[in-house]
Formats: C-alpha cells, structure tokens, sequence
C-alpha cells in the first residue's frame, strides 16, 4: 500500500507538536466497502465500563481536545446548531460541542453504558452546563423526535459491527445539509521505532493486537471515507489527520499508554495476548519514562486520528 500525502509539522507551546497528514484519499484502500451484517451487534469492548476507566476517559480529552475541536470547526460546527453525539461516554465531546453551539444550540449525548451517562450527568451539574443532555441507548434502534444540524462521535465506529449502516442510521435523523463528523483512529500507525524505544513499540503494538482480537476496526480512521460515501453523504476530500506528540521533559504519554495497558490487561490476559507479569502494569509508567528519557525517542499522544465529515445531500 502506498500514499503520496504531504506531511507538516506544527509545534504548540514548545510542548505538543502535531503531524497534519494530507492528500489521505490517494491511499489505495479508498473503494473498500466495510459494511456488515448487524448494526445493532458489536464488536468487545475492551477498555471495560469500570470508574478507572472513566477517569482514564476524562484524562484522555484533555489531550484529545485540540484535535477535536479542529476537525468541528473545519466540519462546520457553528453557534445555533442542534447537536447529536453518538456514544457519548463521560461527555467530553458533548460538553465541546457545546461550547462551539452555544446557549441558542443544544446537544443530546447518546450512549449505551448507563454508568458513563450518569458520570457525564454529574458533571454537567458540577459545571452548570444547560445545553446539554444525556440519554440511554443504541443509536443503531434508537428513535428522536427532532432533526440534528450535525451528528459526531469519537472513537465509536470501531466498537461497532457495521458502521456504514450506523452513518446510514444518522442520515436519516439529520436535516437535508446536515453534517455528520467523526474522529477515529488509525490503530497501527505511532512514529515510534522499535529500534530505539522497544518497551513503548511492544506496549502499543499489544494494545493493537488487543484491539483487533475483540472485533474492533483497527483502521476505522481510514475507513471513514468510504463507509460516509456508502451511506450516502458528500464527504469532504481533505480530512485532518493527526498524532499528538510530547516533547518536553514530563512524560504524560508514559502515563497515558500505561493507563490504557490498565483498562485492557484484563483483556490482554484472556486473549493470550501476554500475562500480567510480562505487561508488569504497575511499574509501566516508570518504565516508559525512563526509556523515554535514556533514549532518543518520542512518546506519541495518540495513534494517528482522523477527522472526517461529510454533508448530507440537500435533496
């Protein structure tokens, strides 16, 4: 597989830096149709429905937030709007979106995992959000009695069986023009060498293993194009494509990939992917750090995310 995408390099507060990746679409897998049987089934969800994981969630958007709000902007996403966001978890996306809609716009964060709903209710307390609100249920079967402006998500087409059919599901409860906007990753792709930092190589490499073991689309990133094509919307032809990056003298990446190999070990355990003596969670962060810091290498933020939108035809 080959690509000709131009690459840039942007740094923020000396501290992040940021890889756009353009010209995507010239990637051969461009016509590859991933549709499925069953919208409504799903693939494992590995990262578990524990408060670890929640509080890992919240942790995570912190370092997802720039990225995210770029592509709503680019989508479109403007003051006034009426928003869904499609597995909403905690609520980190939805309390985003609100922000960028406004007092005049609204949000409905919808999700299956009533624990997460109720974390992301409480919160929405604590900060006096009024623009929001949170309801339980599978978009897949899900019924509303209004049309949304737009339609987002985060990370939620790879946990689903058919996610074309899901973007099939939101074009018919978005008006004509409406927007639909999604940021997945791309499971494999890092930066990192296995040559210079093989302790964050192997750890990254067995979450991705992790992933592809439960059913998960691993390159769901890649994906988007095409399954928004299919569903019948006018995706745009330069997503953003990006990995966040740490290069300063803390190390929160050390702490983010350990915090993920957490959530997963169990998973990681039962697949036989590796035990829990070889992961050694406890003392992972340390240990990725401190090869961090001995080394040459990078700690990367995130996998490679894409930010793809799409409009739904006006007639």
């Amino acid at each position: 597989m080959t690509s000709r995408c131009a690459c840039a390099v942007i740094v923020h507060d000396h501290s992040y830096t940021v890889w756009p990746v353009l010209g995507l679409w010239s990637w051969s897998w461009r016509s590859r149709s991933i549709g499925g049987a069953d919208p409504v089934s799903e693939p494992e969800y590995v990262l578990g429905r524990t408060a670890g994981e929640y509080d890992r969630l919240i942790e995570q958007a912190h370092v997802m937030r720039p990225l995210t709000e770029r592509m709503l902007h680019a989508a479109g996403v403007r003051p006034g709007m009426h928003a869904l966001d499609v597995g909403c978890g905690v609520g980190d996306v939805s309390f985003l979106v609100s922000e960028i809609v406004g007092e005049q716009g609204s949000v409905m964060g919808v999700d299956v995992d009533r624990a997460a709903l109720k974390v992301a209710a409480g919160r929405r307390a604590i900060s006096g959000t009024g623009n929001v609100e949170f309801r339980a249920g599978n978009i897949a079967r899900a019924t509303f009695d209004r049309e949304f402006d737009v339609a987002v998500g985060r990370f939620v087409l790879m946990f689903t069986d058919d996610p074309t059919a899901i973007l099939r599901r939101l074009r018919g409860v978005l008006r004509p023009g409406g927007i639909v906007a999604f940021q997945e990753w791309v499971g494999d792709v890092h930066g990192v060498s296995s040559a210079t930092q093989p302790l964050l190589s192997w750890v990254l490499g067995l979450l991705a293993q992790t992933f592809v073991r439960s059913g998960a689309h691993l390159h769901m990133g890649l994906d988007l194009y095409t399954a928004m094509l299919e569903a019948g919307f006018e995706p745009h032809p330069a997503p953003i494509a990006e990995i966040g990056l740490h290069t300063g003298d803390q190390v929160p990446g050390a702490r983010r990939w350990a915090l993920f190999a957490r959530s997963m070990l169990p998973k990681i355990v039962e697949y036989g992917l590796a035990t829990e003596r070889e992961v050694e969670v406890e003392t992972l962060e340390r240990r990725l750090g401190d090869e961090y810091r001995n080394g040459d290498g990078l700690i990367p933020l995130t996998w490679l995310m894409v930010g793809q939108w799409a409009h739904k035809p006006k007639r």
